[in-house]
C-alpha cells in the first residue's frame, strides 16, 4: 500500500506543473499507410525497368553503328599493317611502303616516313642519316 502511495504521489507531483501550463499530451504517431508505401515502391521499380530497357536499345544501336562504321568499307577508316612492308586500312585500300623504302610502322598502320634505324627500312634499303636509301 505504501508503494501505490508514494507512486500516486510521485505522478502527481510531476503532472500537477504541466497540467498548470496547459501542455497538450502526446498522442501516439499515426501508422504510415503501408500500401502507399508498396505502390510507389512498385511505380519506381517500373520507372526503372523501363529506364534500363530504353538505355539498353540505346546501347544496341550505338554498338551497331560502331560496327557499321568500323567495318571493312566502313565510314570510319583504321590504318594498320598487313605485312612489315604494307600499309591498309579497314576501307580496303593498301599501300605498299617498300616502294619508297621504308617499312609499315605498327602503332599507326601508316607507312614509314622517317628512319631511326635501319629495322625501319624496308629489305633492300639501309638508314642514311634519318632516310632510307636503296643498297649499293
Amino acid at each position: 500500500m505504501k508503494h501505490r502511495f508514494g507512486w500516486t504521489l510521485s505522478m502527481l507531483l510531476v503532472t500537477a506543473p504541466l497540467a498548470a501550463q496547459n501542455v497538450t499530451p502526446i498522442r501516439p504517431m499515426a501508422t504510415p499507410n503501408l500500401n502507399a508505401i508498396q505502390v510507389d515502391y512498385k511505380q519506381q521499380w517500373e520507372k526503372e525497368r523501363e529506364k534500363n530497357q530504353q538505355l539498353r536499345a540505346e546501347n544496341a544501336s550505338l554498338q551497331s553503328q560502331l560496327a557499321e562504321w568500323t567495318r571493312k568499307g566502313g565510314s570510319q577508316v583504321h590504318a594498320y599493317c598487313e605485312t612489315p612492308t604494307v600499309s591498309a586500312n579497314s576501307s580496303g585500300a593498301s599501300n605498299d611502303c617498300a616502294a619508297s623504302g621504308y617499312g609499315c610502322e605498327p602503332v599507326s598502320g601508316l607507312c614509314r616516313t622517317v628512319a631511326r634505324t635501319s629495322n625501319d627500312c624496308a629489305p633492300g634499303f639501309l638508314m642514311n642519316v634519318d632516310h632510307c636509301v636503296r643498297r649499293p
